[in-house]
C-alpha cells in the first residue's frame, strides 16, 4: 500500500530548472497519491526556500560531493533510518555515487532514479557497474533513452521501466484572440537554451512584421549564467527591440502566460525531455523545437509543430513567419497537442503504473 512507503526525495542540486522543479512535482504527485513524502535539499538552495513556501516536510542537508562522499553517505543513511525512508528518488546524476554508498553502509531503503540527462558514452567500467549495481528502479522518460541505457550501461534491462514526465490538468489556453502575434520562450537563461537565436529570428522578421512580441520567461542559475543574460538583454537593445522583446521572471504557474501567446518557441540545443514541451502542448499551444533530443521527438511523434535547426535563426523566422501568416496550421497543431497531453502527459493516467512500480 501506497501509505506504507515513506519516499525521500533528495536531490543537492543549487540550480531552478526542470530537474530540480520536477523533483518537487513529484513530491506533491506522491503526496496526492497517499504516500509519505520527506524532501532532503540544501537548505541554502532555490528549491528548499521553494519547498517551504509550499510547506512540504523538508529536511536540510550539506552539497554531498560528486564521488567518494563517504562521510555524508554515513550520515544520509542515518538520517534516512531516523525519518523511516524507505525509498530513497532522485534525478540528478551527481547524487548517484552519494546514495550508492547509503546501501554499501547498510541502509534498507530502495533507490529509485529518475533520469533526467542524456548517455551518449559508455558507462560499463567497475566504478559504474559498481553504483548502478545500487539502483532498485530506472526510470526513462522515453523509448529513446531507454535505448541509450541499454546501449550504454551494464544496468539490467527489467529494472528499466519507461514513464514520460506528466503534468496535472488545467484549462487550454485561448491563444487565437486578436491583437499582436505573441511567441514565448520558457526556461533558464543558459547558452544550451539558446535564446540568442530567437533573438535574432526576430530580428530578420521585425521590419516585416514591427508588431511581433516576443517573451521570455526564467531567470539565470546563481553565479552560472548570469552574464549571457546580460549579453542577450544588452542585444536586445543594440537591435532596438525592447519594444517587443518583454522579460518576465520564473514562475511556477505559466497558465496566463500561455493564454495570452501564439506560439511557444523551444530552441534548446539539446533537451532530453522538455518539461515547458509538455505545459504548451497541455495549453494546446502549438510548438516550433529544435530538432534535437527529445524536443523532435515530442513535436514529430504528436505532430503540434515543426522543428528547426537549433542555430539557424533564418529557418526559425521562416517557420514563425509561415505561422503567422496561416492560423489554419496554428489551429490543427493546436488541436494535435491539447489531444497528445490528454493522452500520453496527464499524472492522473500514470499515477497506476507508479504505484506498481513502488508496491
Amino acid at each position: 500500500m501506497g501509505k506504507s512507503q515513506h519516499i525521500g526525495f533528495y536531490c543537492s542540486s543549487l540550480s531552478k530548472g526542470g530537474l530540480e522543479l520536477n523533483t518537487l512535482r513529484y513530491a506533491e504527485y506522491m503526496i496526492q497519491a497517499g504516500y509519505a513524502v520527506t524532501l532532503f535539499l540544501v537548505e541554502e538552495s532555490p528549491m528548499y526556500q521553494i519547498a517551504q513556501e509550499k510547506n512540504l516536510n523538508t529536511v536540510a542537508i550539506k552539497r554531498n560531493k560528486r564521488y567518494w562522499d563517504w562521510k555524508n553517505a554515513r550520515a544520509l543513511k542515518k538520517i534516512g533510518e531516523e525519518n523511516d525512508i524507505t525509498l530513497w528518488w532522485f534525478r540528478d546524476p551527481r547524487d548517484m555515487d552519494l546514495l550508492s554508498w547509503t546501501k554499501f553502509w547498510g541502509s534498507p531503503a530502495k533507490i529509485l532514479y529518475h533520469q533526467a540527462m542524456q548517455i551518449n558514452h559508455a558507462k560499463k567500467d567497475w566504478i559504474h557497474r559498481w553504483r548502478m549495481s545500487k539502483i532498485d528502479h530506472w526510470i526513462c522518460l522515453s523509448d529513446h533513452l531507454q535505448k541509450q541505457v541499454i546501449e550504454f550501461t551494464a544496468f539490467p534491462k527489467e529494472k528499466i521501466n519507461v514513464i514520460p514526465l506528466a503534468l496535472p490538468d488545467a484549462p487550454q489556453s485561448s491563444p487565437y484572440k486578436d491583437g499582436p502575434f505573441q511567441a514565448l520562450v520558457v526556461g533558464r537563461w543558459d547558452e544550451q537554451k539558446n535564446q540568442h537565436t530567437v533573438i535574432n529570428a526576430l530580428q530578420l522578421l521585425h521590419s516585416k512584421y514591427p508588431n511581433i512580441h516576443l517573451t521570455f520567461v526564467g531567470e539565470s542559475t546563481l553565479g552560472e549564467s548570469q552574464q549571457y543574460e546580460k549579453e542577450n538583454r544588452k542585444k536586445v537593445r543594440h537591435l532596438d527591440l525592447q519594444d517587443n522583446v518583454h522579460f518576465v521572471p520564473f514562475t511556477f504557474d505559466l497558465t496566463s502566460i500561455f493564454a495570452q501567446s501564439h506560439l511557444l518557441i523551444i530552441p534548446s540545443l539539446n533537451e532530453t525531455f522538455g518539461m515547458v514541451t509538455i505545459e504548451g502542448m497541455r495549453a494546446g499551444l502549438p510548438l516550433l523545437g529544435a530538432n534535437t533530443g527529445g524536443t523532435q521527438q515530442l513535436i514529430e511523434d504528436n505532430q503540434c509543430g515543426e522543428t528547426f535547426e537549433p542555430t539557424n535563426a533564418q529557418m526559425l523566422a521562416e517557420k514563425w513567419e509561415a505561422l503567422i501568416l496561416h492560423p489554419e496550421n496554428r489551429l490543427h497543431w493546436s488541436k494535435n497537442a491539447r489531444t497528445a497531453f490528454e493522452k500520453h502527459f496527464w499524472i492522473q493516467h500514470q499515477i497506476t503504473e507508479w504505484k506498481r512500480i513502488l508496491s
